[in-house]
């Protein structure tokens, strides 16, 4: 019995064993050696193709490794601005934890936005305590769980008026993504890599903990807000960039 090895294109080795057969009597080699015959010990034919094959995906298996996709170098931190402040149209779908003095809420949170119309979906655990708040140039409207509804000219003096939170609604559209609200002054803290780690503006002091390609932008997937005794925080588990639209032809439920 002997051993061949052979080189593959990925680097891996392939191996095949093979018996000595002694030829038959009167065949002889060169110079009188008596001369074997290599014969497979495994089976021929399709058997042996699909066997082959069989090996050779399960050797390039064991040679590759799953990577995800890193981030590249970070673009400046004004062209990133730029362009994420210029998507129109987008929804999130993450986690919110809000804490307002000694009083705290949890759940999952779904916004939509196109153009200047939203909506914004909380969602208590257990699917108890929903809230839908939907907004746009008419004005806002939030819709409680057990079928009551309260309008105003804002969304900030919409939730503060009945549900007692203090949160600019306007800003958090562009601090969800990572950016300042246009406008404004603002003050940023850049990590090492050149993207943006926080950020001050109206008083609100951000950190951003990770992002995610999304497109060709780079999106948040956690970020913090923090104002007296407020603090906001949001785990984004999904991202979307939506397909541009008039702001009226479309829905508002992703």
């Amino acid at each position: 019995m002997i051993s061949r090895t052979f080189p593959t294109r990925s680097g891996c080795a392939r191996s095949e064993a093979a018996a000595i057969v002694p030829p038959p009597p009167g065949e002889s080699g060169p110079k009188g050696r008596r001369r074997g015959r290599e014969r497979p010990v495994a089976g021929s034919g399709p058997a042996r193709a699909v066997c082959g094959a069989l090996a050779l995906v399960l050797g390039l298996a064991g040679c590759a490794v799953a990577r995800l996709p890193a981030l590249g170098p970070a673009p400046p931190a004004a062209v990133h601005i730029r362009a994420v402040q210029a998507i129109p149209d987008w929804s999130l779908a993450g986690r919110i934890g809000l804490r307002v003095e000694n009083r705290a809420w949890s759940g999952s949170l779904h916004w939509t936005q196109r153009g200047a119309r939203y909506r914004i979906r909380f969602v208590g655990p257990l699917g108890q305590g929903a809230l839908d708040l939907q907004g746009g140039p008419g004005g806002v409207e939030l819709r409680t769980s057990n079928g009551a509804r309260y309008r105003a000219a804002s969304a900030a003096v919409l939730l503060e008026r009945h549900l007692g939170w203090r949160l600019p609604v306007r800003a958090l559209a562009y601090w969800v993504r990572g950016v300042p609200e246009p406008g404004r002054a603002y003050r940023l803290r850049l990590g090492p890599d050149g993207r943006i780690r926080g950020l001050t503006q109206a008083g609100w002091t951000l950190a951003i903990a990770g992002y995610r390609r999304v497109d060709r932008f780079e999106l948040p997937t956690k970020i913090e807000a923090r104002r007296g005794t407020t603090r906001v925080r949001l785990a984004v588990g999904r991202w979307r960039v939506l397909p541009p639209g008039d702001g009226a032809s479309h829905d508002l439920s992703d």
